[in-house]
């Protein structure tokens, strides 16, 4: 499937990086030897994308709002890990603590500059997609800060602020690690134990189930689209202790509803989110002129 060659590349590579802390303690090695093999996977990533066109514009906004920026984080932070290590300074804790917690501050400070597309980056949102995640847009320069060039057959407007979102996050959980090791917030203990999750029970319609059962293997959710309805059926069971009959005779009831709505339920669904996204949006009318602007300036076709 079409996440699996990514997955299996990104977890090469973190793991080549992980072993790569532990026995290589000189920063300047470290980042030569990071940097060699983060050059090679990229290589490997801009080759296979550009063999093949993508099969849907969906799957390219997922590539270059998901994947091709956690690659590309890794290197970002690889070399900010490098600067944070070479400019640190030497003798007394307090000197150290005000170092880190000045560094920490200017990753806030990016995350400021850049407060709208981090917020639109942190929520998932997905309006805009079309615009930043798609080859060839022309966006204007005044929401596009930052975008090297990279050429338009490999980025896209905002693939690349994408990654440095990634990378400061990265960055700034490391700088916090280190000062709560300086300052003593940091304490290491066992793991809590795993509270047990409460038990939930489907107290909705059996048929309401089934549509979400259908909806869920019809566009593949579970296991690359390997799983059947029946394995699908059985893990909801368990989940909210419910007892379906025969999905497959609640399917035919489904199907009689094709005058009417064949996926009632999960319209009742998504119209109860776009309420709830709207109702949201009137109380942030900042966000919601800022999204409108933004789609007002969409090129017509």
């Amino acid at each position: 499937m079409f996440n699996e060659f990514y997955d299996e590349l990104y977890e090469r590579l973190t793991k080549f990086l992980d072993e790569l802390l532990v026995k290589e303690t000189d920063p300047v090695k470290r980042l030569a030897g990071a940097l060699q093999e983060i050059q090679k996977v990229l290589t490997e990533l801009r080759e296979k994308v550009l063999s093949r066109p993508f099969p849907s514009k969906q799957i390219e906004v997922a590539f270059f709002k998901t994947i091709k920026p956690k690659f590309y984080a890794l290197r970002i932070y690889q070399l900010e890990l490098y600067g944070l290590d070479m400019n640190k300074p030497g003798g007394l804790k307090d000197a150290l603590l005000a170092y880190y917690r000045e560094e920490l501050r200017q990753v806030q400070r990016f995350f400021n500059q850049h407060a709208f597309l981090y917020h639109y980056f942190k929520s998932d949102f997905t309006e805009m997609d079309h615009l930043y995640f798609l080859r060839g847009v022309e966006v204007p320069v005044v929401l596009v800060p930052e975008m090297p060039d990279l050429g338009p057959e490999y980025s896209t407007v905002m693939d690349y602020l994408f990654s440095k979102f990634m990378a400061y996050e990265l960055l700034q959980v490391e700088i916090i690690k280190r000062i709560g090791g300086l300052d003593g917030t940091l304490i290491v203990t066992e793991k809590p134990p795993v509270k047990p999750m409460p038990a939930l029970k489907w107290t909705g319609s059996h048929v309401n189930l089934v549509e979400l059962i259908y909806g869920l293997y019809y566009t593949l959710q579970f296991n690359n689209g390997d799983a059947d309805v029946t394995q699908i059926t059985a893990l909801m069971e368990a989940m909210f202790s419910v007892k379906l009959r025969d999905a497959h005779h609640s399917f035919v009831e489904i199907r009689r509803r094709k005058v009417d709505s064949p996926a009632r339920f999960l319209e009742q669904m998504a119209a109860a989110i776009r309420q709830r996204v709207d109702d949201d949006l009137d109380y942030k009318p900042r966000l919601k002129q800022a999204l409108k602007n933004q789609t007002d300036q969409r090129p017509s076709h």
